[in-house]
């Protein structure tokens, strides 16, 4: 073999190897033990806290459009359909993708009416 040919080869190999995980895909039966009755401040103010506010996104003085620091300023949103469309349609937010039982527990949450 000449060295282009190995060249190539190797080019190929490692190339192959690369790929992207869809944790959706790798986590298909990934039970999740979301509650049956959902509170805003145990079950989903943690989730918000972490995904949406640590960054300085929706939080005081954060670049992003509304303050999550409170159940008021994440209703807000909820209400005006803007927190649905860019968590669970358009899935651009948080920039940091939710884990499958995070976005079960918000999207049950908002289901049964987004309350405190």
């Amino acid at each position: 073999m000449t060295k282009t040919s190995l060249l190539t080869a190797a080019i190929i190999i490692s190339l192959s190897s690369c790929y992207y995980d869809v944790e959706s895909e790798l986590y298909q039966n990934q039970v999740c033990n979301t509650p049956a009755t959902i509170d805003y401040a145990t079950d989903v103010a943690p989730v918000i806290a972490s995904a949406c506010g640590s960054s300085g996104c929706h939080a005081t003085g954060g670049t992003g459009t509304g303050n999550f620091e409170t159940y008021e300023g994440v209703k807000a949103k909820v209400d005006d359909g803007s927190f649905e469309d860019r968590t669970f349609v358009q899935k651009n937010m948080p920039p940091t993708p939710l884990n499958t039982c995070d976005l079960e527990l918000l999207q049950a949450w908002v289901a049964a009416g987004a309350q405190p």
